[in-house]
């Protein structure tokens, strides 16, 4: 063989070799469900799910979704700048917060959140949720 072919295998094996080593990106999967807040469905509400390291879901892979007049929401997750329907599988915390509050105007007080404030933060929210392969259906309780 010639000088040039060993060139030529030795690029492709290295290519190779490089497409085969990147990092894996997670599988997402379709997640709907209902939210309710102390049994009752509630419309209006953002949930999010943020992978949970101490579980072993350490990519910043997340998912959002809004809840509908019947509190139903579907998941749309966000990684390395893309965007499309479905969670990553893994364990995840789940924050939940009100988006019909709105900014309060400067000078008033603003109004009480439904939502325990617990709910609003990974690292105390009480919710932590398993995203299996498949499709998944994940109610939210959310107790005041």
């Amino acid at each position: 063989m010639s000088r040039r072919s060993w060139t030529a295998i030795a690029g492709l094996l290295f290519a190779v070799l490089v497409w085969g080593c990147r990092e894996k990106g997670p599988e997402f999967v379709p997640v709907r469900g209902v939210v309710r807040l102390n049994g009752a469905p509630e419309r209006g509400l953002v949930v999010r799910f943020v992978p949970d390291p101490q579980k072993g879901s350490g990519l910043s892979a997340f998912a959002t979704g809004k809840t509908d007049e019947q509190g139903n929401y579907t998941a749309r997750y966000e990684f390395h700048g893309k965007e499309g329907a479905g969670a990553p599988v893994g364990w995840a915390k789940v924050t939940v917060f009100d988006s019909k509050l709105g900014l309060t105007p400067q000078g008033q007080e603003s109004k009480p959140s439904p939502i325990p404030y617990a709910y609003s933060s990974v690292s105390t929210t009480p919710l932590s949720v398993e995203v299996k392969s498949g499709d998944n259906t994940i109610d939210l309780d959310v107790k005041k």
